[in-house]
């Protein structure tokens, strides 16, 4: 589990926490000093950010960002199913957010109902 702040304000949240992005800053929504850099995992390779999610897209980037970097924080983006299909590998302790265009309210509940720990959503 991460350390800092952005970790603990998104583990500690009762359900599932929701976020905001801009640019590459990840905010915690109602504690903006909890934020996290946000990279594409090609970007990422290499950056030392000390609260750093990996953004990844398909399997192949998820293991691949798993065994290079062993990110605390992984931003899963796609549709709805690609992002619960991704969630299925991440592993225990690690914190996995959501990345959709559009979050629907129903889209939110089965994200926490499937263990989703946060998801971005519109500013």
């Amino acid at each position: 589990m991460t350390d800092g702040r952005f970790g603990h304000a998104v583990a500690d949240g009762e359900g599932i926490s929701l976020l905001e992005l801009d640019g590459e800053t990840l905010a915690v929504r109602g504690d903006p000093a909890a934020t996290a850099r946000v990279l594409d995992f090609a970007a990422a390779v290499g950056a030392s950010d000390a609260e750093l999610a990996v953004r990844v897209r398909d399997e192949e980037e998820l293991a691949t960002a798993l065994e290079e970097l062993d990110p605390e924080l992984l931003v899963l983006a796609g549709s709805l199913d690609d992002v619960l299909e991704l969630l299925e590998d991440v592993p225990a302790g690690k914190l996995a957010i959501a990345e959709l265009a559009s979050p629907s309210e129903d889209d939110v509940e089965q994200l926490e109902r499937a263990g989703m720990d946060a998801v971005i959503v519109a500013r």
